[in-house]
């Protein structure tokens, strides 16, 4: 496990430990930085700031990165899996989640869709601070489930984002349903390097390279679903590998194998990524 989950989870993983769902925690100085930032109106801000400049490098937008980094400190997101975000909603308190269009999509061109979804700890707060967003959508648990498994068949990548992390807990925050190309955490992760504020899951992704050699025959569709370049195809044995180095754990490579090739096993299996988060 990271270390959030040994610190933070309880003995699970921190975004299972009901403890961390406590509304008291977003009051506390080490987590209310995250939370008014992506529930309240200076979100808007953060986006910007955190919008990647296309190169040579706009210097302009140095200030508004500068207010980006000091905020992303106080929050982070991680990949999860569609079994384990479906186990977050059931953990998480309350009946509602609060969909929301995702700010980089929306205020940077790539096409709008609800990308964020909220628990119910922060439905009342985002509307009320943000009420522009008028098409903003209060949901049930299961139809936040639904959304989940239609996210991740479209081969979205599933994250959650917490309100930062201090010696009183790690807050769960928010769902993230988006792609490497869209994201600001994950261009940040991806293209920068910014591993502070955006890690890989429990888990990676490991071949059976039987089943993978008995099915693929120059198909390889797993490779198409890889948003992170983990997963290389061998001409010679008609099989696929996987880079655990650069695999996220997002188990989407999972959804395009029709013959069972492809799991998901706890990143500790492997001694060597034990701190590669």
């Amino acid at each position: 496990m990271c270390r959030y989950c040994v610190e933070y989870g309880n003995g699970t993983k921190w975004y299972l430990n009901p403890a961390n769902f406590d509304p008291e925690l977003v009051k506390k100085p080490g987590h209310a930085v995250g939370y008014m930032n992506l529930t309240g109106t200076t979100r808007n801000t953060f986006e910007w700031g955190a919008k990647d400049p296309q190169p040579p490098v706009d210097i302009g937008n140095e200030g508004y990165l500068n207010m980006a980094i000091d905020t992303m400190m106080q929050q982070a997101g991680q990949v999860v899996p569609l079994e384990d975000a479906l186990k977050i909603i059931d953990v998480a308190p309350g009946d509602r989640l609060l969909l929301q269009h995702c700010g980089c999509r929306r205020y940077f061109g790539f096409g709008d869709f609800y990308g964020c979804m909220f628990f119910d700890r922060d439905v009342d707060r985002t509307k009320e601070q943000r009420p522009w967003e008028t098409d903003s959508k209060v949901i049930t648990k299961e139809e936040g489930k639904q959304l989940c498994r239609e996210r991740y068949a479209q081969g979205l990548v599933i994250s959650i984002f917490d309100a930062g992390t201090d010696a009183d807990g790690k807050v769960p925050l928010c769902f993230c349903f988006c792609n490497v190309f869209d994201c600001q955490a994950y261009k940040a992760r991806s293209y920068r390097g910014a591993t502070a504020e955006y890690h890989k899951a429990e888990y990676v992704s490991v071949v059976d390279t039987k089943k993978c050699a008995a099915g693929c025959k120059n198909e390889a569709p797993c490779i198409m679903k890889c948003q992170f370049g983990g997963i290389q195809y061998s001409p010679l044995k008609d099989i696929v590998t996987v880079n655990q180095f650069k695999c996220f754990g997002c188990g989407l490579c999972r959804t395009a194998c029709k013959y069972g090739a492809l799991k998901l096993v706890p990143r500790e299996t492997f001694p060597s990524l034990v701190d590669v988060w």
